[in-house]
């Protein structure tokens, strides 16, 4: 198995969780690997640890979601990733740390393992700060409160706790005016 049939193979694993527990996510997570991936080019990382710990990194949040514990999928997650692993030796055992770092760490730490690790971090911001995100994040809501007010409280408490998590400068500087713009937008809505 080459690293490639790994990417597949943890991209197929996440689409496969997200079908059976809550196909609305699936756009979310396209959005965060396209992130990741144009991240991963621009600080020169290594774009397969990158794309094989987006698919992971919340593989299992759908199911933990269904099964009433989604502060679960972490833990879970870590455990789908060691045993994607287990019998992969194209990988060296820094990669392999690496991914599960990358992992562990997607809902931030003080210090990040690598920069492959706080990639994954800043890409899982664009979900709900980065346009396309906060639009298909605004009509799953719609489906599943069928309430503006608890909507747009949600969708706001959302947007701020990933504008509080973004750590690299450059998606800052991409995702704060949106930000911005939104919550104008939000708070004009609650007039």
């Amino acid at each position: 198995m080459d690293i490639q049939e790994i990417v597949l193979k943890a991209d197929e694993f996440n689409r496969e969780e997200i079908k059976k527990y809550n196909s609305e996510i699936e756009s979310l997570y396209d959005l965060s690997l396209e992130a990741g991936i144009k991240l991963a080019k621009q600080f020169n990382a290594d774009e397969n640890i990158v794309k094989i710990a987006i698919s992971m990194m919340d593989s299992k949040l759908p199911e933990a979601s269904y099964n009433g514990n989604p502060k679960q999928h972490k833990l879970m997650a870590v455990e789908a990733t060691k045993n994607l692993l287990k019998d992969t030796n194209i990988l060296s055992d820094e990669q392999k740390l690496n991914l599960i770092k990358c992992v562990e760490e997607h809902h931030g730490i003080d210090k990040f393992y690598s920069i492959e690790s706080e990639i994954v971090y800043n890409a899982d911001c664009y979900k709900f700060l980065h346009p396309k995100g906060v639009f298909d994040y605004c009509s799953i809501l719609g489906r599943r409160f069928n309430n503006l007010s608890k909507e747009l409280e949600q969708l706001e408490y959302k947007m701020d706790e990933k504008y509080n998590a973004i750590s690299l400068v450059i998606v800052k500087n991409e995702l704060v005016p949106y930000y911005n713009s939104f919550k104008e937008l939000i708070s004009k809505t609650k007039e």
